[in-house]
């Protein structure tokens, strides 16, 4: 629908391809590894988390103190990093030491805030716009905080953020930043009201300081911290007005807030009332579309509002403007029906387009849809999430140029059944883990981000490095230096497989996979059974084994050693012709595990008749491993082939099998021959010990991924 349309990820300021859309069912029915997510995002503590809030209170109130918060002191560094404000002294008071009856926030009262002197109007516009959703404000700001010593004042507030997946609390004292006893920072209107003021200073204490707020913030990143929602930010200024019009007309019916807003090029921070009565530098959100036939013809309209009630358009179609006359009086009333709130008003889309800079578009996840009565009249989406990671050597193989490597990279299948006649909107969101603290001892760096997205016949398992080097994708992300990079794009049915990545090879890190899809669709994300389809020790015929000198094995051995043979023995029987059945000579400690291998009694020893079954296996193994050797004969290969190897040595297994098998056996991406015969011992070992505990219990405790992952590291 909109391919070539670029939307502009405003939290990183770095553009992307933007095509239609997507939603989506959590599972594959069948899929018992699937550990995708339906729920958007989670509250739970965190190991080192800031102390419980209601513990904290309790001890203020036992000891008659009012709570100061030794992680945010009132002074210079709570400030600034780099630039001294312009406005000195500042001096930190209470809302107490400022007026008489300071209220947290007032009921039944519109919610009316401003920058003041020195906050931002970025952050106002998300705060603004949060206005209009009450719950997710509550969320963020808990309604029963209070100034009411009588009760449970103690100086101590708490507030809510959303950070990579988890809502995020954030506790503070209630000493604010003033300059001749007024504030200068984001306030309410109302001076008895501080509600704002404390939220903006627990935000300044998410990211260090107020001047990081000032430095590296945007509407687009408050809104993500704001809501917890997918962001994506639209430059309108140089876009095709018809696109524009196709991304207002999907995301209006839908889950989604559009909050549209005038962003001067000219770096000025106050907002201004233009002469066409907008404002600058205000969130206004788009709240309906409509067609409308006059005597010049069919006008699409754009309903919009700003949530303080000013700022109202007084151009063409606005409250009284002749426009009105040429409607019928059965359009004049059902569009002015429309129009029920203080601050909501009507304008032409090409007027819109015209006038308004930026439009961040907030998509919003089915759990939050049913706790916001604001959003009921959407269609909500259907979403899953999953967090995963990159790591270097197993599963983060770099973007589509990396033809080798790239299809190692995470995978996950979007299905849309054939039997559905709609194309299917799809909001795919990669967004990588980040610090808000400056200053955090050993701060990984972003990295380029993006996804891939492939068209797959429907047989196709997963991405090959074969498929991905003779089919180009359907659809690449830019890969951005980014929080977040996200796409909003149009499906046909079938199947798809969306591949997460960075932009390069080996770049560890955790990510957060979230995909909403509004049609019925079935996502999972792409896996393999644990399971040994070739087992070459049942397969063996004992006639088979014979020395280089055609002499039957068994027979020469049982001439030289006992009946049973202990690790030193073992290693001089592979040593004696090694080149057969390994690619290098034998080491103690693979003697050791191929004894494991064969030792059912714990002794030590393994019969003489067992060892033509192991020279059987490691000739089959060899012959498997050959396939991936990077030189011919140098006895390596890269740590990314392991999941094809194990297929050719007759194993399949799971990812995450998979990822604790390189952490296991693999160094430094490379893995030696030797490595991977002792990773196939231990994963026969596993399979022989979970099929033997399955059959002497009846209901066993542990799944076969874990008796694995437990000898794995044994």
């Amino acid at each position: 629908l909109y391919s070539g349309f670029t939307a502009v990820l405003a939290l990183n300021g770095v553009a992307g391809p933007t095509r239609p859309w997507m939603n989506g069912a959590a599972k594959r029915p069948d899929d018992k590894h699937s550990t995708l997510s339906r729920y958007w995002t989670v509250e739970r503590p965190r190991n080192g988390q800031a102390p419980n809030y209601t513990a904290l209170r309790r001890l203020c109130r036992e000891r008659g103190t009012l709570f100061e918060d030794a992680d945010f002191p009132p002074g210079p560094r709570s400030l600034y990093r780099h630039k001294k404000p312009p406005l000195q002294p500042i001096v930190w008071m209470r809302p107490h030491e400022m007026c008489q009856r300071p209220r947290f926030m007032t009921e039944g009262v519109r919610v009316d805030v401003e920058a003041g002197e020195m906050g931002d109007s970025w952050f106002l516009a998300a705060v603004s716009s949060l206005t209009l959703t009450p719950r997710f404000l509550e969320r963020v700001v808990p309604p029963d905080q209070t100034f009411d010593t009588t009760t449970s004042y103690c100086g101590l507030f708490r507030f809510r953020f959303w950070h990579f997946g988890e809502w995020k609390e954030v506790l503070i004292d209630d000493r604010l930043p003033t300059f001749r006893g007024r504030l200068v920072y984001m306030h309410s209107t109302n001076p008895l009201e501080f509600w704002a003021a404390l939220l903006e200073k627990a935000y300044a204490k998410l990211y260090g300081c107020y001047e990081s707020l000032n430095q590296g913030g945007s509407t687009t990143r408050a809104l993500q911290d704001l809501t917890g929602g997918i962001v994506q930010s639209f430059g309108l200024s140089n876009q095709d007005r018809y696109l524009t019009f196709q991304v207002l007309n999907s995301a209006v019916p839908r889950s989604s807030l559009l909050i549209a807003s005038i962003n001067p090029e000219k770096e000025n921070k106050r907002q201004l009332r233009l002469r066409n009565g907008l404002m600058t530098q205000t969130a206004y959100s788009v709240t309906g579309l409509a067609r409308v036939r006059g005597p010049l013809g069919e006008t699409p309209l754009v309903r919009l509002r700003n949530p303080w009630g000013r700022g109202e358009w007084t151009g063409p179609w606005s409250e009284r403007s002749w426009e009105w006359d040429g409607l019928s009086e059965r359009d004049k009333e059902v569009l002015s029906v429309r129009v029920r709130n203080d601050g909501e008003f009507w304008m032409s889309f090409e007027d819109f387009a015209r006038h308004f800079t930026h439009l961040d578009l907030v998509h919003i996840g089915p759990d939050d849809w049913m706790t916001e009565p604001a959003l009921h009249s959407k269609q909500p989406w259907r979403a899953v999430l999953a967090r995963r990671r990159w790591r270097s050597g197993y599963n983060a193989g770099g973007g589509p140029s990396f033809i080798d490597t790239t299809a190692m990279n995470p995978q996950f299948h979007i299905q849309i059944p054939r039997s559905s006649t709609n194309k299917c909107h799809v909001v795919v969101s990669v967004t990588q883990y980040y610090e808000t603290q400056p200053e955090i001892k050993k701060k990984k760096p972003l990295y380029a981000i993006g996804f891939a997205v492939y068209e797959i016949p429907h047989s196709m398992p997963r991405l090959t490095p074969q498929f991905v080097g003779e089919q180009k994708p359907l659809d690449v992300t830019n890969h951005s230096v980014a929080r977040e990079v996200v796409t909003f794009f149009t499906l046909p049915p079938g199947d798809y497989i969306v591949v997460p990545q960075t932009n390069v090879p080996n770049c560890d890190g955790k990510f957060l996979l979230r995909i909403l899809t509004d049609e019925q669709s079935n996502i999972w994300e792409v896996n393999e059974d644990n399971m040994v389809f070739r087992n070459i020790s049942t397969e063996f015929l004992e006639d088979t084994v014979v020395s280089p000198d055609g002499k039957n094995v068994v027979t020469k051995l049982l001439i030289k050693y006992p009946p049973e043979v202990d690790v030193t023995q073992l290693q001089k029987i592979l040593k004696a012709h090694w080149k057969a059945y390994l690619l290098e000579k034998p080491s103690l400690e693979l003697c050791k595990s191929l004894i494991m291998l064969r030792d059912f009694n714990i002794s030590g020893r393994i019969n003489l008749l067992d060892i033509p079954v192991l020279m059987h296996m490691l000739q089959f193994w060899r012959i498997a491993f050959e396939k991936f050797d990077r030189g011919g004969h140098s006895g390596k290969t890269s740590s990314y082939n392991l999941r094809a190897l194990l297929w050719e040595a007759g194993s399949t297994v799971s990812n995450k099998v998979l990822e604790c098998l390189v952490l296991r056996f693999a160094k430094n991406r490379v893995l030696s021959a030797e490595c991977f015969v002792m990773a196939m011992v231990r994963l026969h070992l596993a399979h022989e010990r979970y099929h033997s505990l399955d059959t002497k219990m009846k209901g066993n405790p542990l799944s076969l991924e874990e008796m694995i992952l437990m000898t794995i590291y044994s």
